[in-house]
């Protein structure tokens, strides 16, 4: 025992840490891990442990980051949730449903006197909407970030534009184009998926794609459940599983079925019909205002003349966007961190200025990327090195463009939200617990009957009786008035 606590000793003297982390020599810096999602490669590895911590310190930040990527099957689930209930010190991408559930187990820390004094660069460059989004009784307990425009976020299809014109098309409208389209294409390209998105059994999806197709409405979806009229100046809710919109959805998933626009290999893994448009090798997808540019550098590595435009099917000119705030996400931090102001510093280097935006967007030029003259960005390694740009981005501001996005599609991206109307439920957070046992009733029931249904494996007339009568016997009804309630309430304070 005398023996280890000698070499102990002389380890902490020589400024080493070998106890679950880096530790900078520095007794003046802070230790802090930040959680993203997706695939960790080598070069982002050696990007956080050599090039991040020489510029931070350059940068007068005296903070050692201990970088970890899960898998996004983690994001927002039991495994993350656990890592605060055990009391671990981090901060993590987030969503308003992920920080609700998390404030109701009191997971979080209260950002919101810190945020002036150590992001003023973030409450500068972010929108205040998205501070309002992230806000719980008026207390901020997420950061947000970027500034982008994403109105009817995935109400919208990208397609490939390229193949589309090769087929004699020009643009499409409404949802018989969308099937002429695929009808058309799988006669030159037989191989390739219809839809390339991933898995039409998220009730949000599909659904939310032919939204302006299935109501007159204009549907906004405050759960899977849930959906409002967004244009409508009232504060009614509507079921969406007992609605006329879903049994007009569940016509559309049938046609699909049988049309071979739901490739059966998305029931087994949802995650192909993705991997299959990035690999050029599907027709359309949910679309957002980002897309047709940030996916076109991925696709084009498997298809050089490969083109996306995004459209909305239906009268998306009758109907106003609806804008959840401009922020592209947002990072909170567990309740106990010892140092909280530490994650708000480092993101507010991002937003310090071009240079730093660059840097941790896009990592060091001449390595990870270079630049055009006018500013275009060409990435030499395939992978981000710490912050997404999808993440990071302020499209009117510092967000690079892939030499291969053509200016008319950047022009369209930065005017996407003019006119857009802000979401009614903007800072609404809905307390599931005098419902939990009835939602989770409701969840059996949903994930029993909807796959079929959604994937248009099952036909409307014959499995809806049973679908309802099954909701209703798992307390559809009281959850929809505790809803109501709750949101009449919230509406009404606005």
């Amino acid at each position: 025992m005398k023996k280890f606590l000698v070499i102990c000793l002389f380890l902490l003297a020589a400024g080493i840490c070998f106890a679950g982390g880096r530790r900078d020599a520095d007794p003046n810096s802070r230790n802090i891990t930040i959680i993203f999602y997706g695939d960790k490669t080598d070069r982002m590895a050696q990007f956080m442990a050599t090039d991040f911590p020489a510029y931070t310190k350059q940068r007068g930040l005296n903070i050692n980051v201990d970088f970890q990527v899960l898998s996004w099957a983690e994001y927002a689930g039991p495994p993350v949730e656990l890592r605060y209930a055990s009391g671990e010190d981090f901060g993590t991408m987030t969503d308003q449903g992920f920080m609700a559930r998390c404030i109701s187990k009191s997971f979080l820390y209260d950002l919101t006197n810190l945020i002036d004094r150590y992001a003023p660069n973030v409450r500068k460059e972010v929108e205040a909407s998205s501070f309002d989004a992230f806000s719980f009784n008026k207390r901020n307990y997420a950061l947000p970030l970027g500034n982008k425009p994403n109105a009817s976020e995935w109400y919208a299809v990208t397609v490939r534009q390229d193949i589309l014109e090769e087929v004699g098309m020009k643009e499409v409208k409404t949802v018989e184009d969308l099937e002429r389209f695929y009808t058309e294409a799988r006669k030159r390209y037989p191989g390739h998926f219809g839809f390339g998105d991933g898995g039409p059994t998220d009730t949000y999806g599909v659904s939310r794609m032919v939204s302006r197709y299935i109501s007159d409405k204009n549907i906004f979806f405050l759960n899977e459940l849930i959906f409002t009229d967004a244009s409508a100046n009232d504060d009614k809710i509507y079921s969406y599983f007992e609605s006329p919109e879903f049994k007009n959805y569940a016509a559309i998933a049938r046609r699909w079925n049988r049309l071979g626009i739901f490739d059966q290999q998305i029931i087994s893994d949802g995650s192909i019909g993705g991997s299959k448009f990035d690999a050029g090798q599907a027709f359309f997808r949910n679309g957002n205002a980002g897309r047709a540019w940030e996916s076109l550098g991925t696709v084009r590595n498997s298809v050089p003349g490969a083109k996306l435009k995004t459209y909305f099917i239906g009268d998306a000119k009758g109907r106003s966007l609806v804008s959840r705030g401009t922020y592209s996400t947002a990072i909170q931090v567990s309740a106990n961190s010892k140092n909280p102001e530490a994650y708000l510093e480092l993101f507010n280097l991002l937003y310090a200025d071009q240079q730093s935006y660059d840097f941790m967007t896009y990592g060091v030029r001449g390595m990870d990327y270079e630049l055009n003259n006018s500013g275009k960005i060409s990435m030499r390694k395939a992978s981000q090195v710490f912050i997404p740009d999808w993440a990071s981005n302020i499209a009117s501001k510092w967000l690079r463009f892939e030499t291969v996005v053509p200016d008319d599609v950047i022009n369209d991206y930065r005017h996407w939200n003019d006119g857009a109307i802000l979401q009614k439920d903007m800072g609404f957070v809905f307390d599931a617990e005098p419902v939990k046992v009835e939602y989770a009733q409701i969840q059996s029931v949903v994930n029993e009957f909807i796959p079929p249904l959604a994937l248009g494996f099952t036909e409307y007339d014959s499995a809806y009786p049973e679908f309802s009568r099954r909701l209703k016997n798992a307390g559809i009804d009281k959850y929809i008035a505790e809803f109501q309630r709750q949101f009449s309430e919230f509406y009404r304070k606005r």
